[in-house]
């Protein structure tokens, strides 16, 4: 019998040690875990204040680009009207030449460029005659030639509801 209340004993006691580690381990995990969770918190906090930083710098970057944008957009602008300007005086010239010009020198040219794949050229050109000059080239071009001419003067007339120039 005192060899059973001995192991009885030894059981209990054990148990109750094992107990005690147990409840003892489990308090040191949880402390670990609180440690870690804290240690967490404050890393992402501070990845969250970085994050926050390199976004409003990217931003204020980004305005930057942006007004840069705007203001060679609007250097564009002003550059093409000056072209356009340029452009535009530059042809009233020509227009002014190929108007004292003879009709047969006129139509040479213009075939040429004709030659060259340049027919947009020529339409534009042949848009700004006078219709008098323009009927006399007309006769000296091909029938393919004139024909695509008169068509694109056709639609160029109707789309911008122009009458012709005497």
């Amino acid at each position: 019998m005192g060899k059973i209340l001995f192991i009885f004993c030894m059981v209990s006691f054990v148990s109750l040690q094992a107990a005690v580690m147990q409840e003892g381990e489990f308090t040191k995990e949880k402390a670990e875990l609180a440690k870690l969770k804290k240690d967490l918190d404050a890393f992402y906090k501070d990845k969250d204040n970085e994050y926050k930083k390199q976004k409003a710098e990217l931003e204020n970057i980004n305005k930057d680009i942006q007004t840069k944008l705007d203001k060679i957009e609007a250097a564009k602008v002003e550059n093409q009207k000056i072209l356009d300007q340029i452009d535009g005086k530059i042809a009233d010239k020509s227009m002014q030449l190929y108007a004292k010009m003879k009709e047969k020198l006129v139509y040479q040219i213009l075939q040429e460029k004709i030659n060259n794949g340049n027919i947009n050229d020529v339409f534009d050109i042949i848009v700004r005659l006078k219709e008098k000059k323009v009927m006399v080239l007309m006769k000296m071009f091909d029938v393919k030639t004139a024909t695509e001419l008169m068509n694109r003067m056709k639609d160029y007339k109707s789309k911008n509801n122009i009458e012709g120039k005497k």
